[in-house]
């Protein structure tokens, strides 16, 4: 009888345990933030990595089905983070995509990008100039102006207002107020 004959792996890339909670991928290092129940092997991530999760600020690898999956994740400073992919939102992640109570580890790389600075302009609230505090223009005001770039439209001096005219359908009813409460996930009502 013959054995049957085991599949070369090929590895995908290569991983280097460090110290404790600290190892390399590529040449890259990590820290092991969270192993839940033994979810980090070294062999497995070796054969699963892709190199497409070398932008992300965190890994995430979740183990269903005797399968290794990997997320990427990015603080939440940075512009190019979704509401999906934000390191806030791994708890929902591991509830809503995960299978319950399974293994699973979180990597954090060590040197990571740095965050871009926003702008002057974009940035909120009053900034410090030659010693003096100016407010910014670019906040939001108490008042509803928008800004158009309608050559045609009325000139209106400086200390006068445009009138306020609001396109609201009248109705008979009563207005209804509702109030509601948002909860998050895991918050007992």
């Amino acid at each position: 009888m013959q054995e049957p004959e085991e599949k070369e792996v090929t590895k995908q890339a290569d991983v280097i345990v460090l110290a404790d909670q600290l190892i390399t991928i590529n040449g890259e290092k990590y820290n092991i933030v969270e192993d839940h129940d033994g979810g980090f092997d070294k062999e497995k991530v070796e054969e699963r990595y892709n190199t497409v999760l070398d932008k992300y600020d965190f890994i995430v690898g979740d183990w269903g089905y005797d399968q290794l999956r990997f997320k990427g994740f990015y603080e939440d400073e940075r512009k190019e983070s979704g509401i999906d992919n934000r390191i806030s939102h791994l708890e929902d992640y591991l509830i809503e995509y995960c299978n319950f109570g399974c293994a699973y580890f979180v990597l954090e790389k060590e040197k990571k990008t740095p965050i871009a600075k926003r702008r002057r302009s974009q940035q909120r609230g009053p900034h410090k100039q030659n010693g003096k505090i100016h407010a910014n223009h670019n906040s939001n005001h108490s008042t509803n102006h928008k800004k158009t770039n309608n050559l045609h439209a009325p000139k209106i001096h400086k200390n006068k207002k445009r009138p306020v005219t609001h396109n609201k359908k009248k109705t008979n009813s009563p207005t209804k107020t509702r109030n509601f409460k948002i909860r998050k996930i895991g918050e007992k009502s």
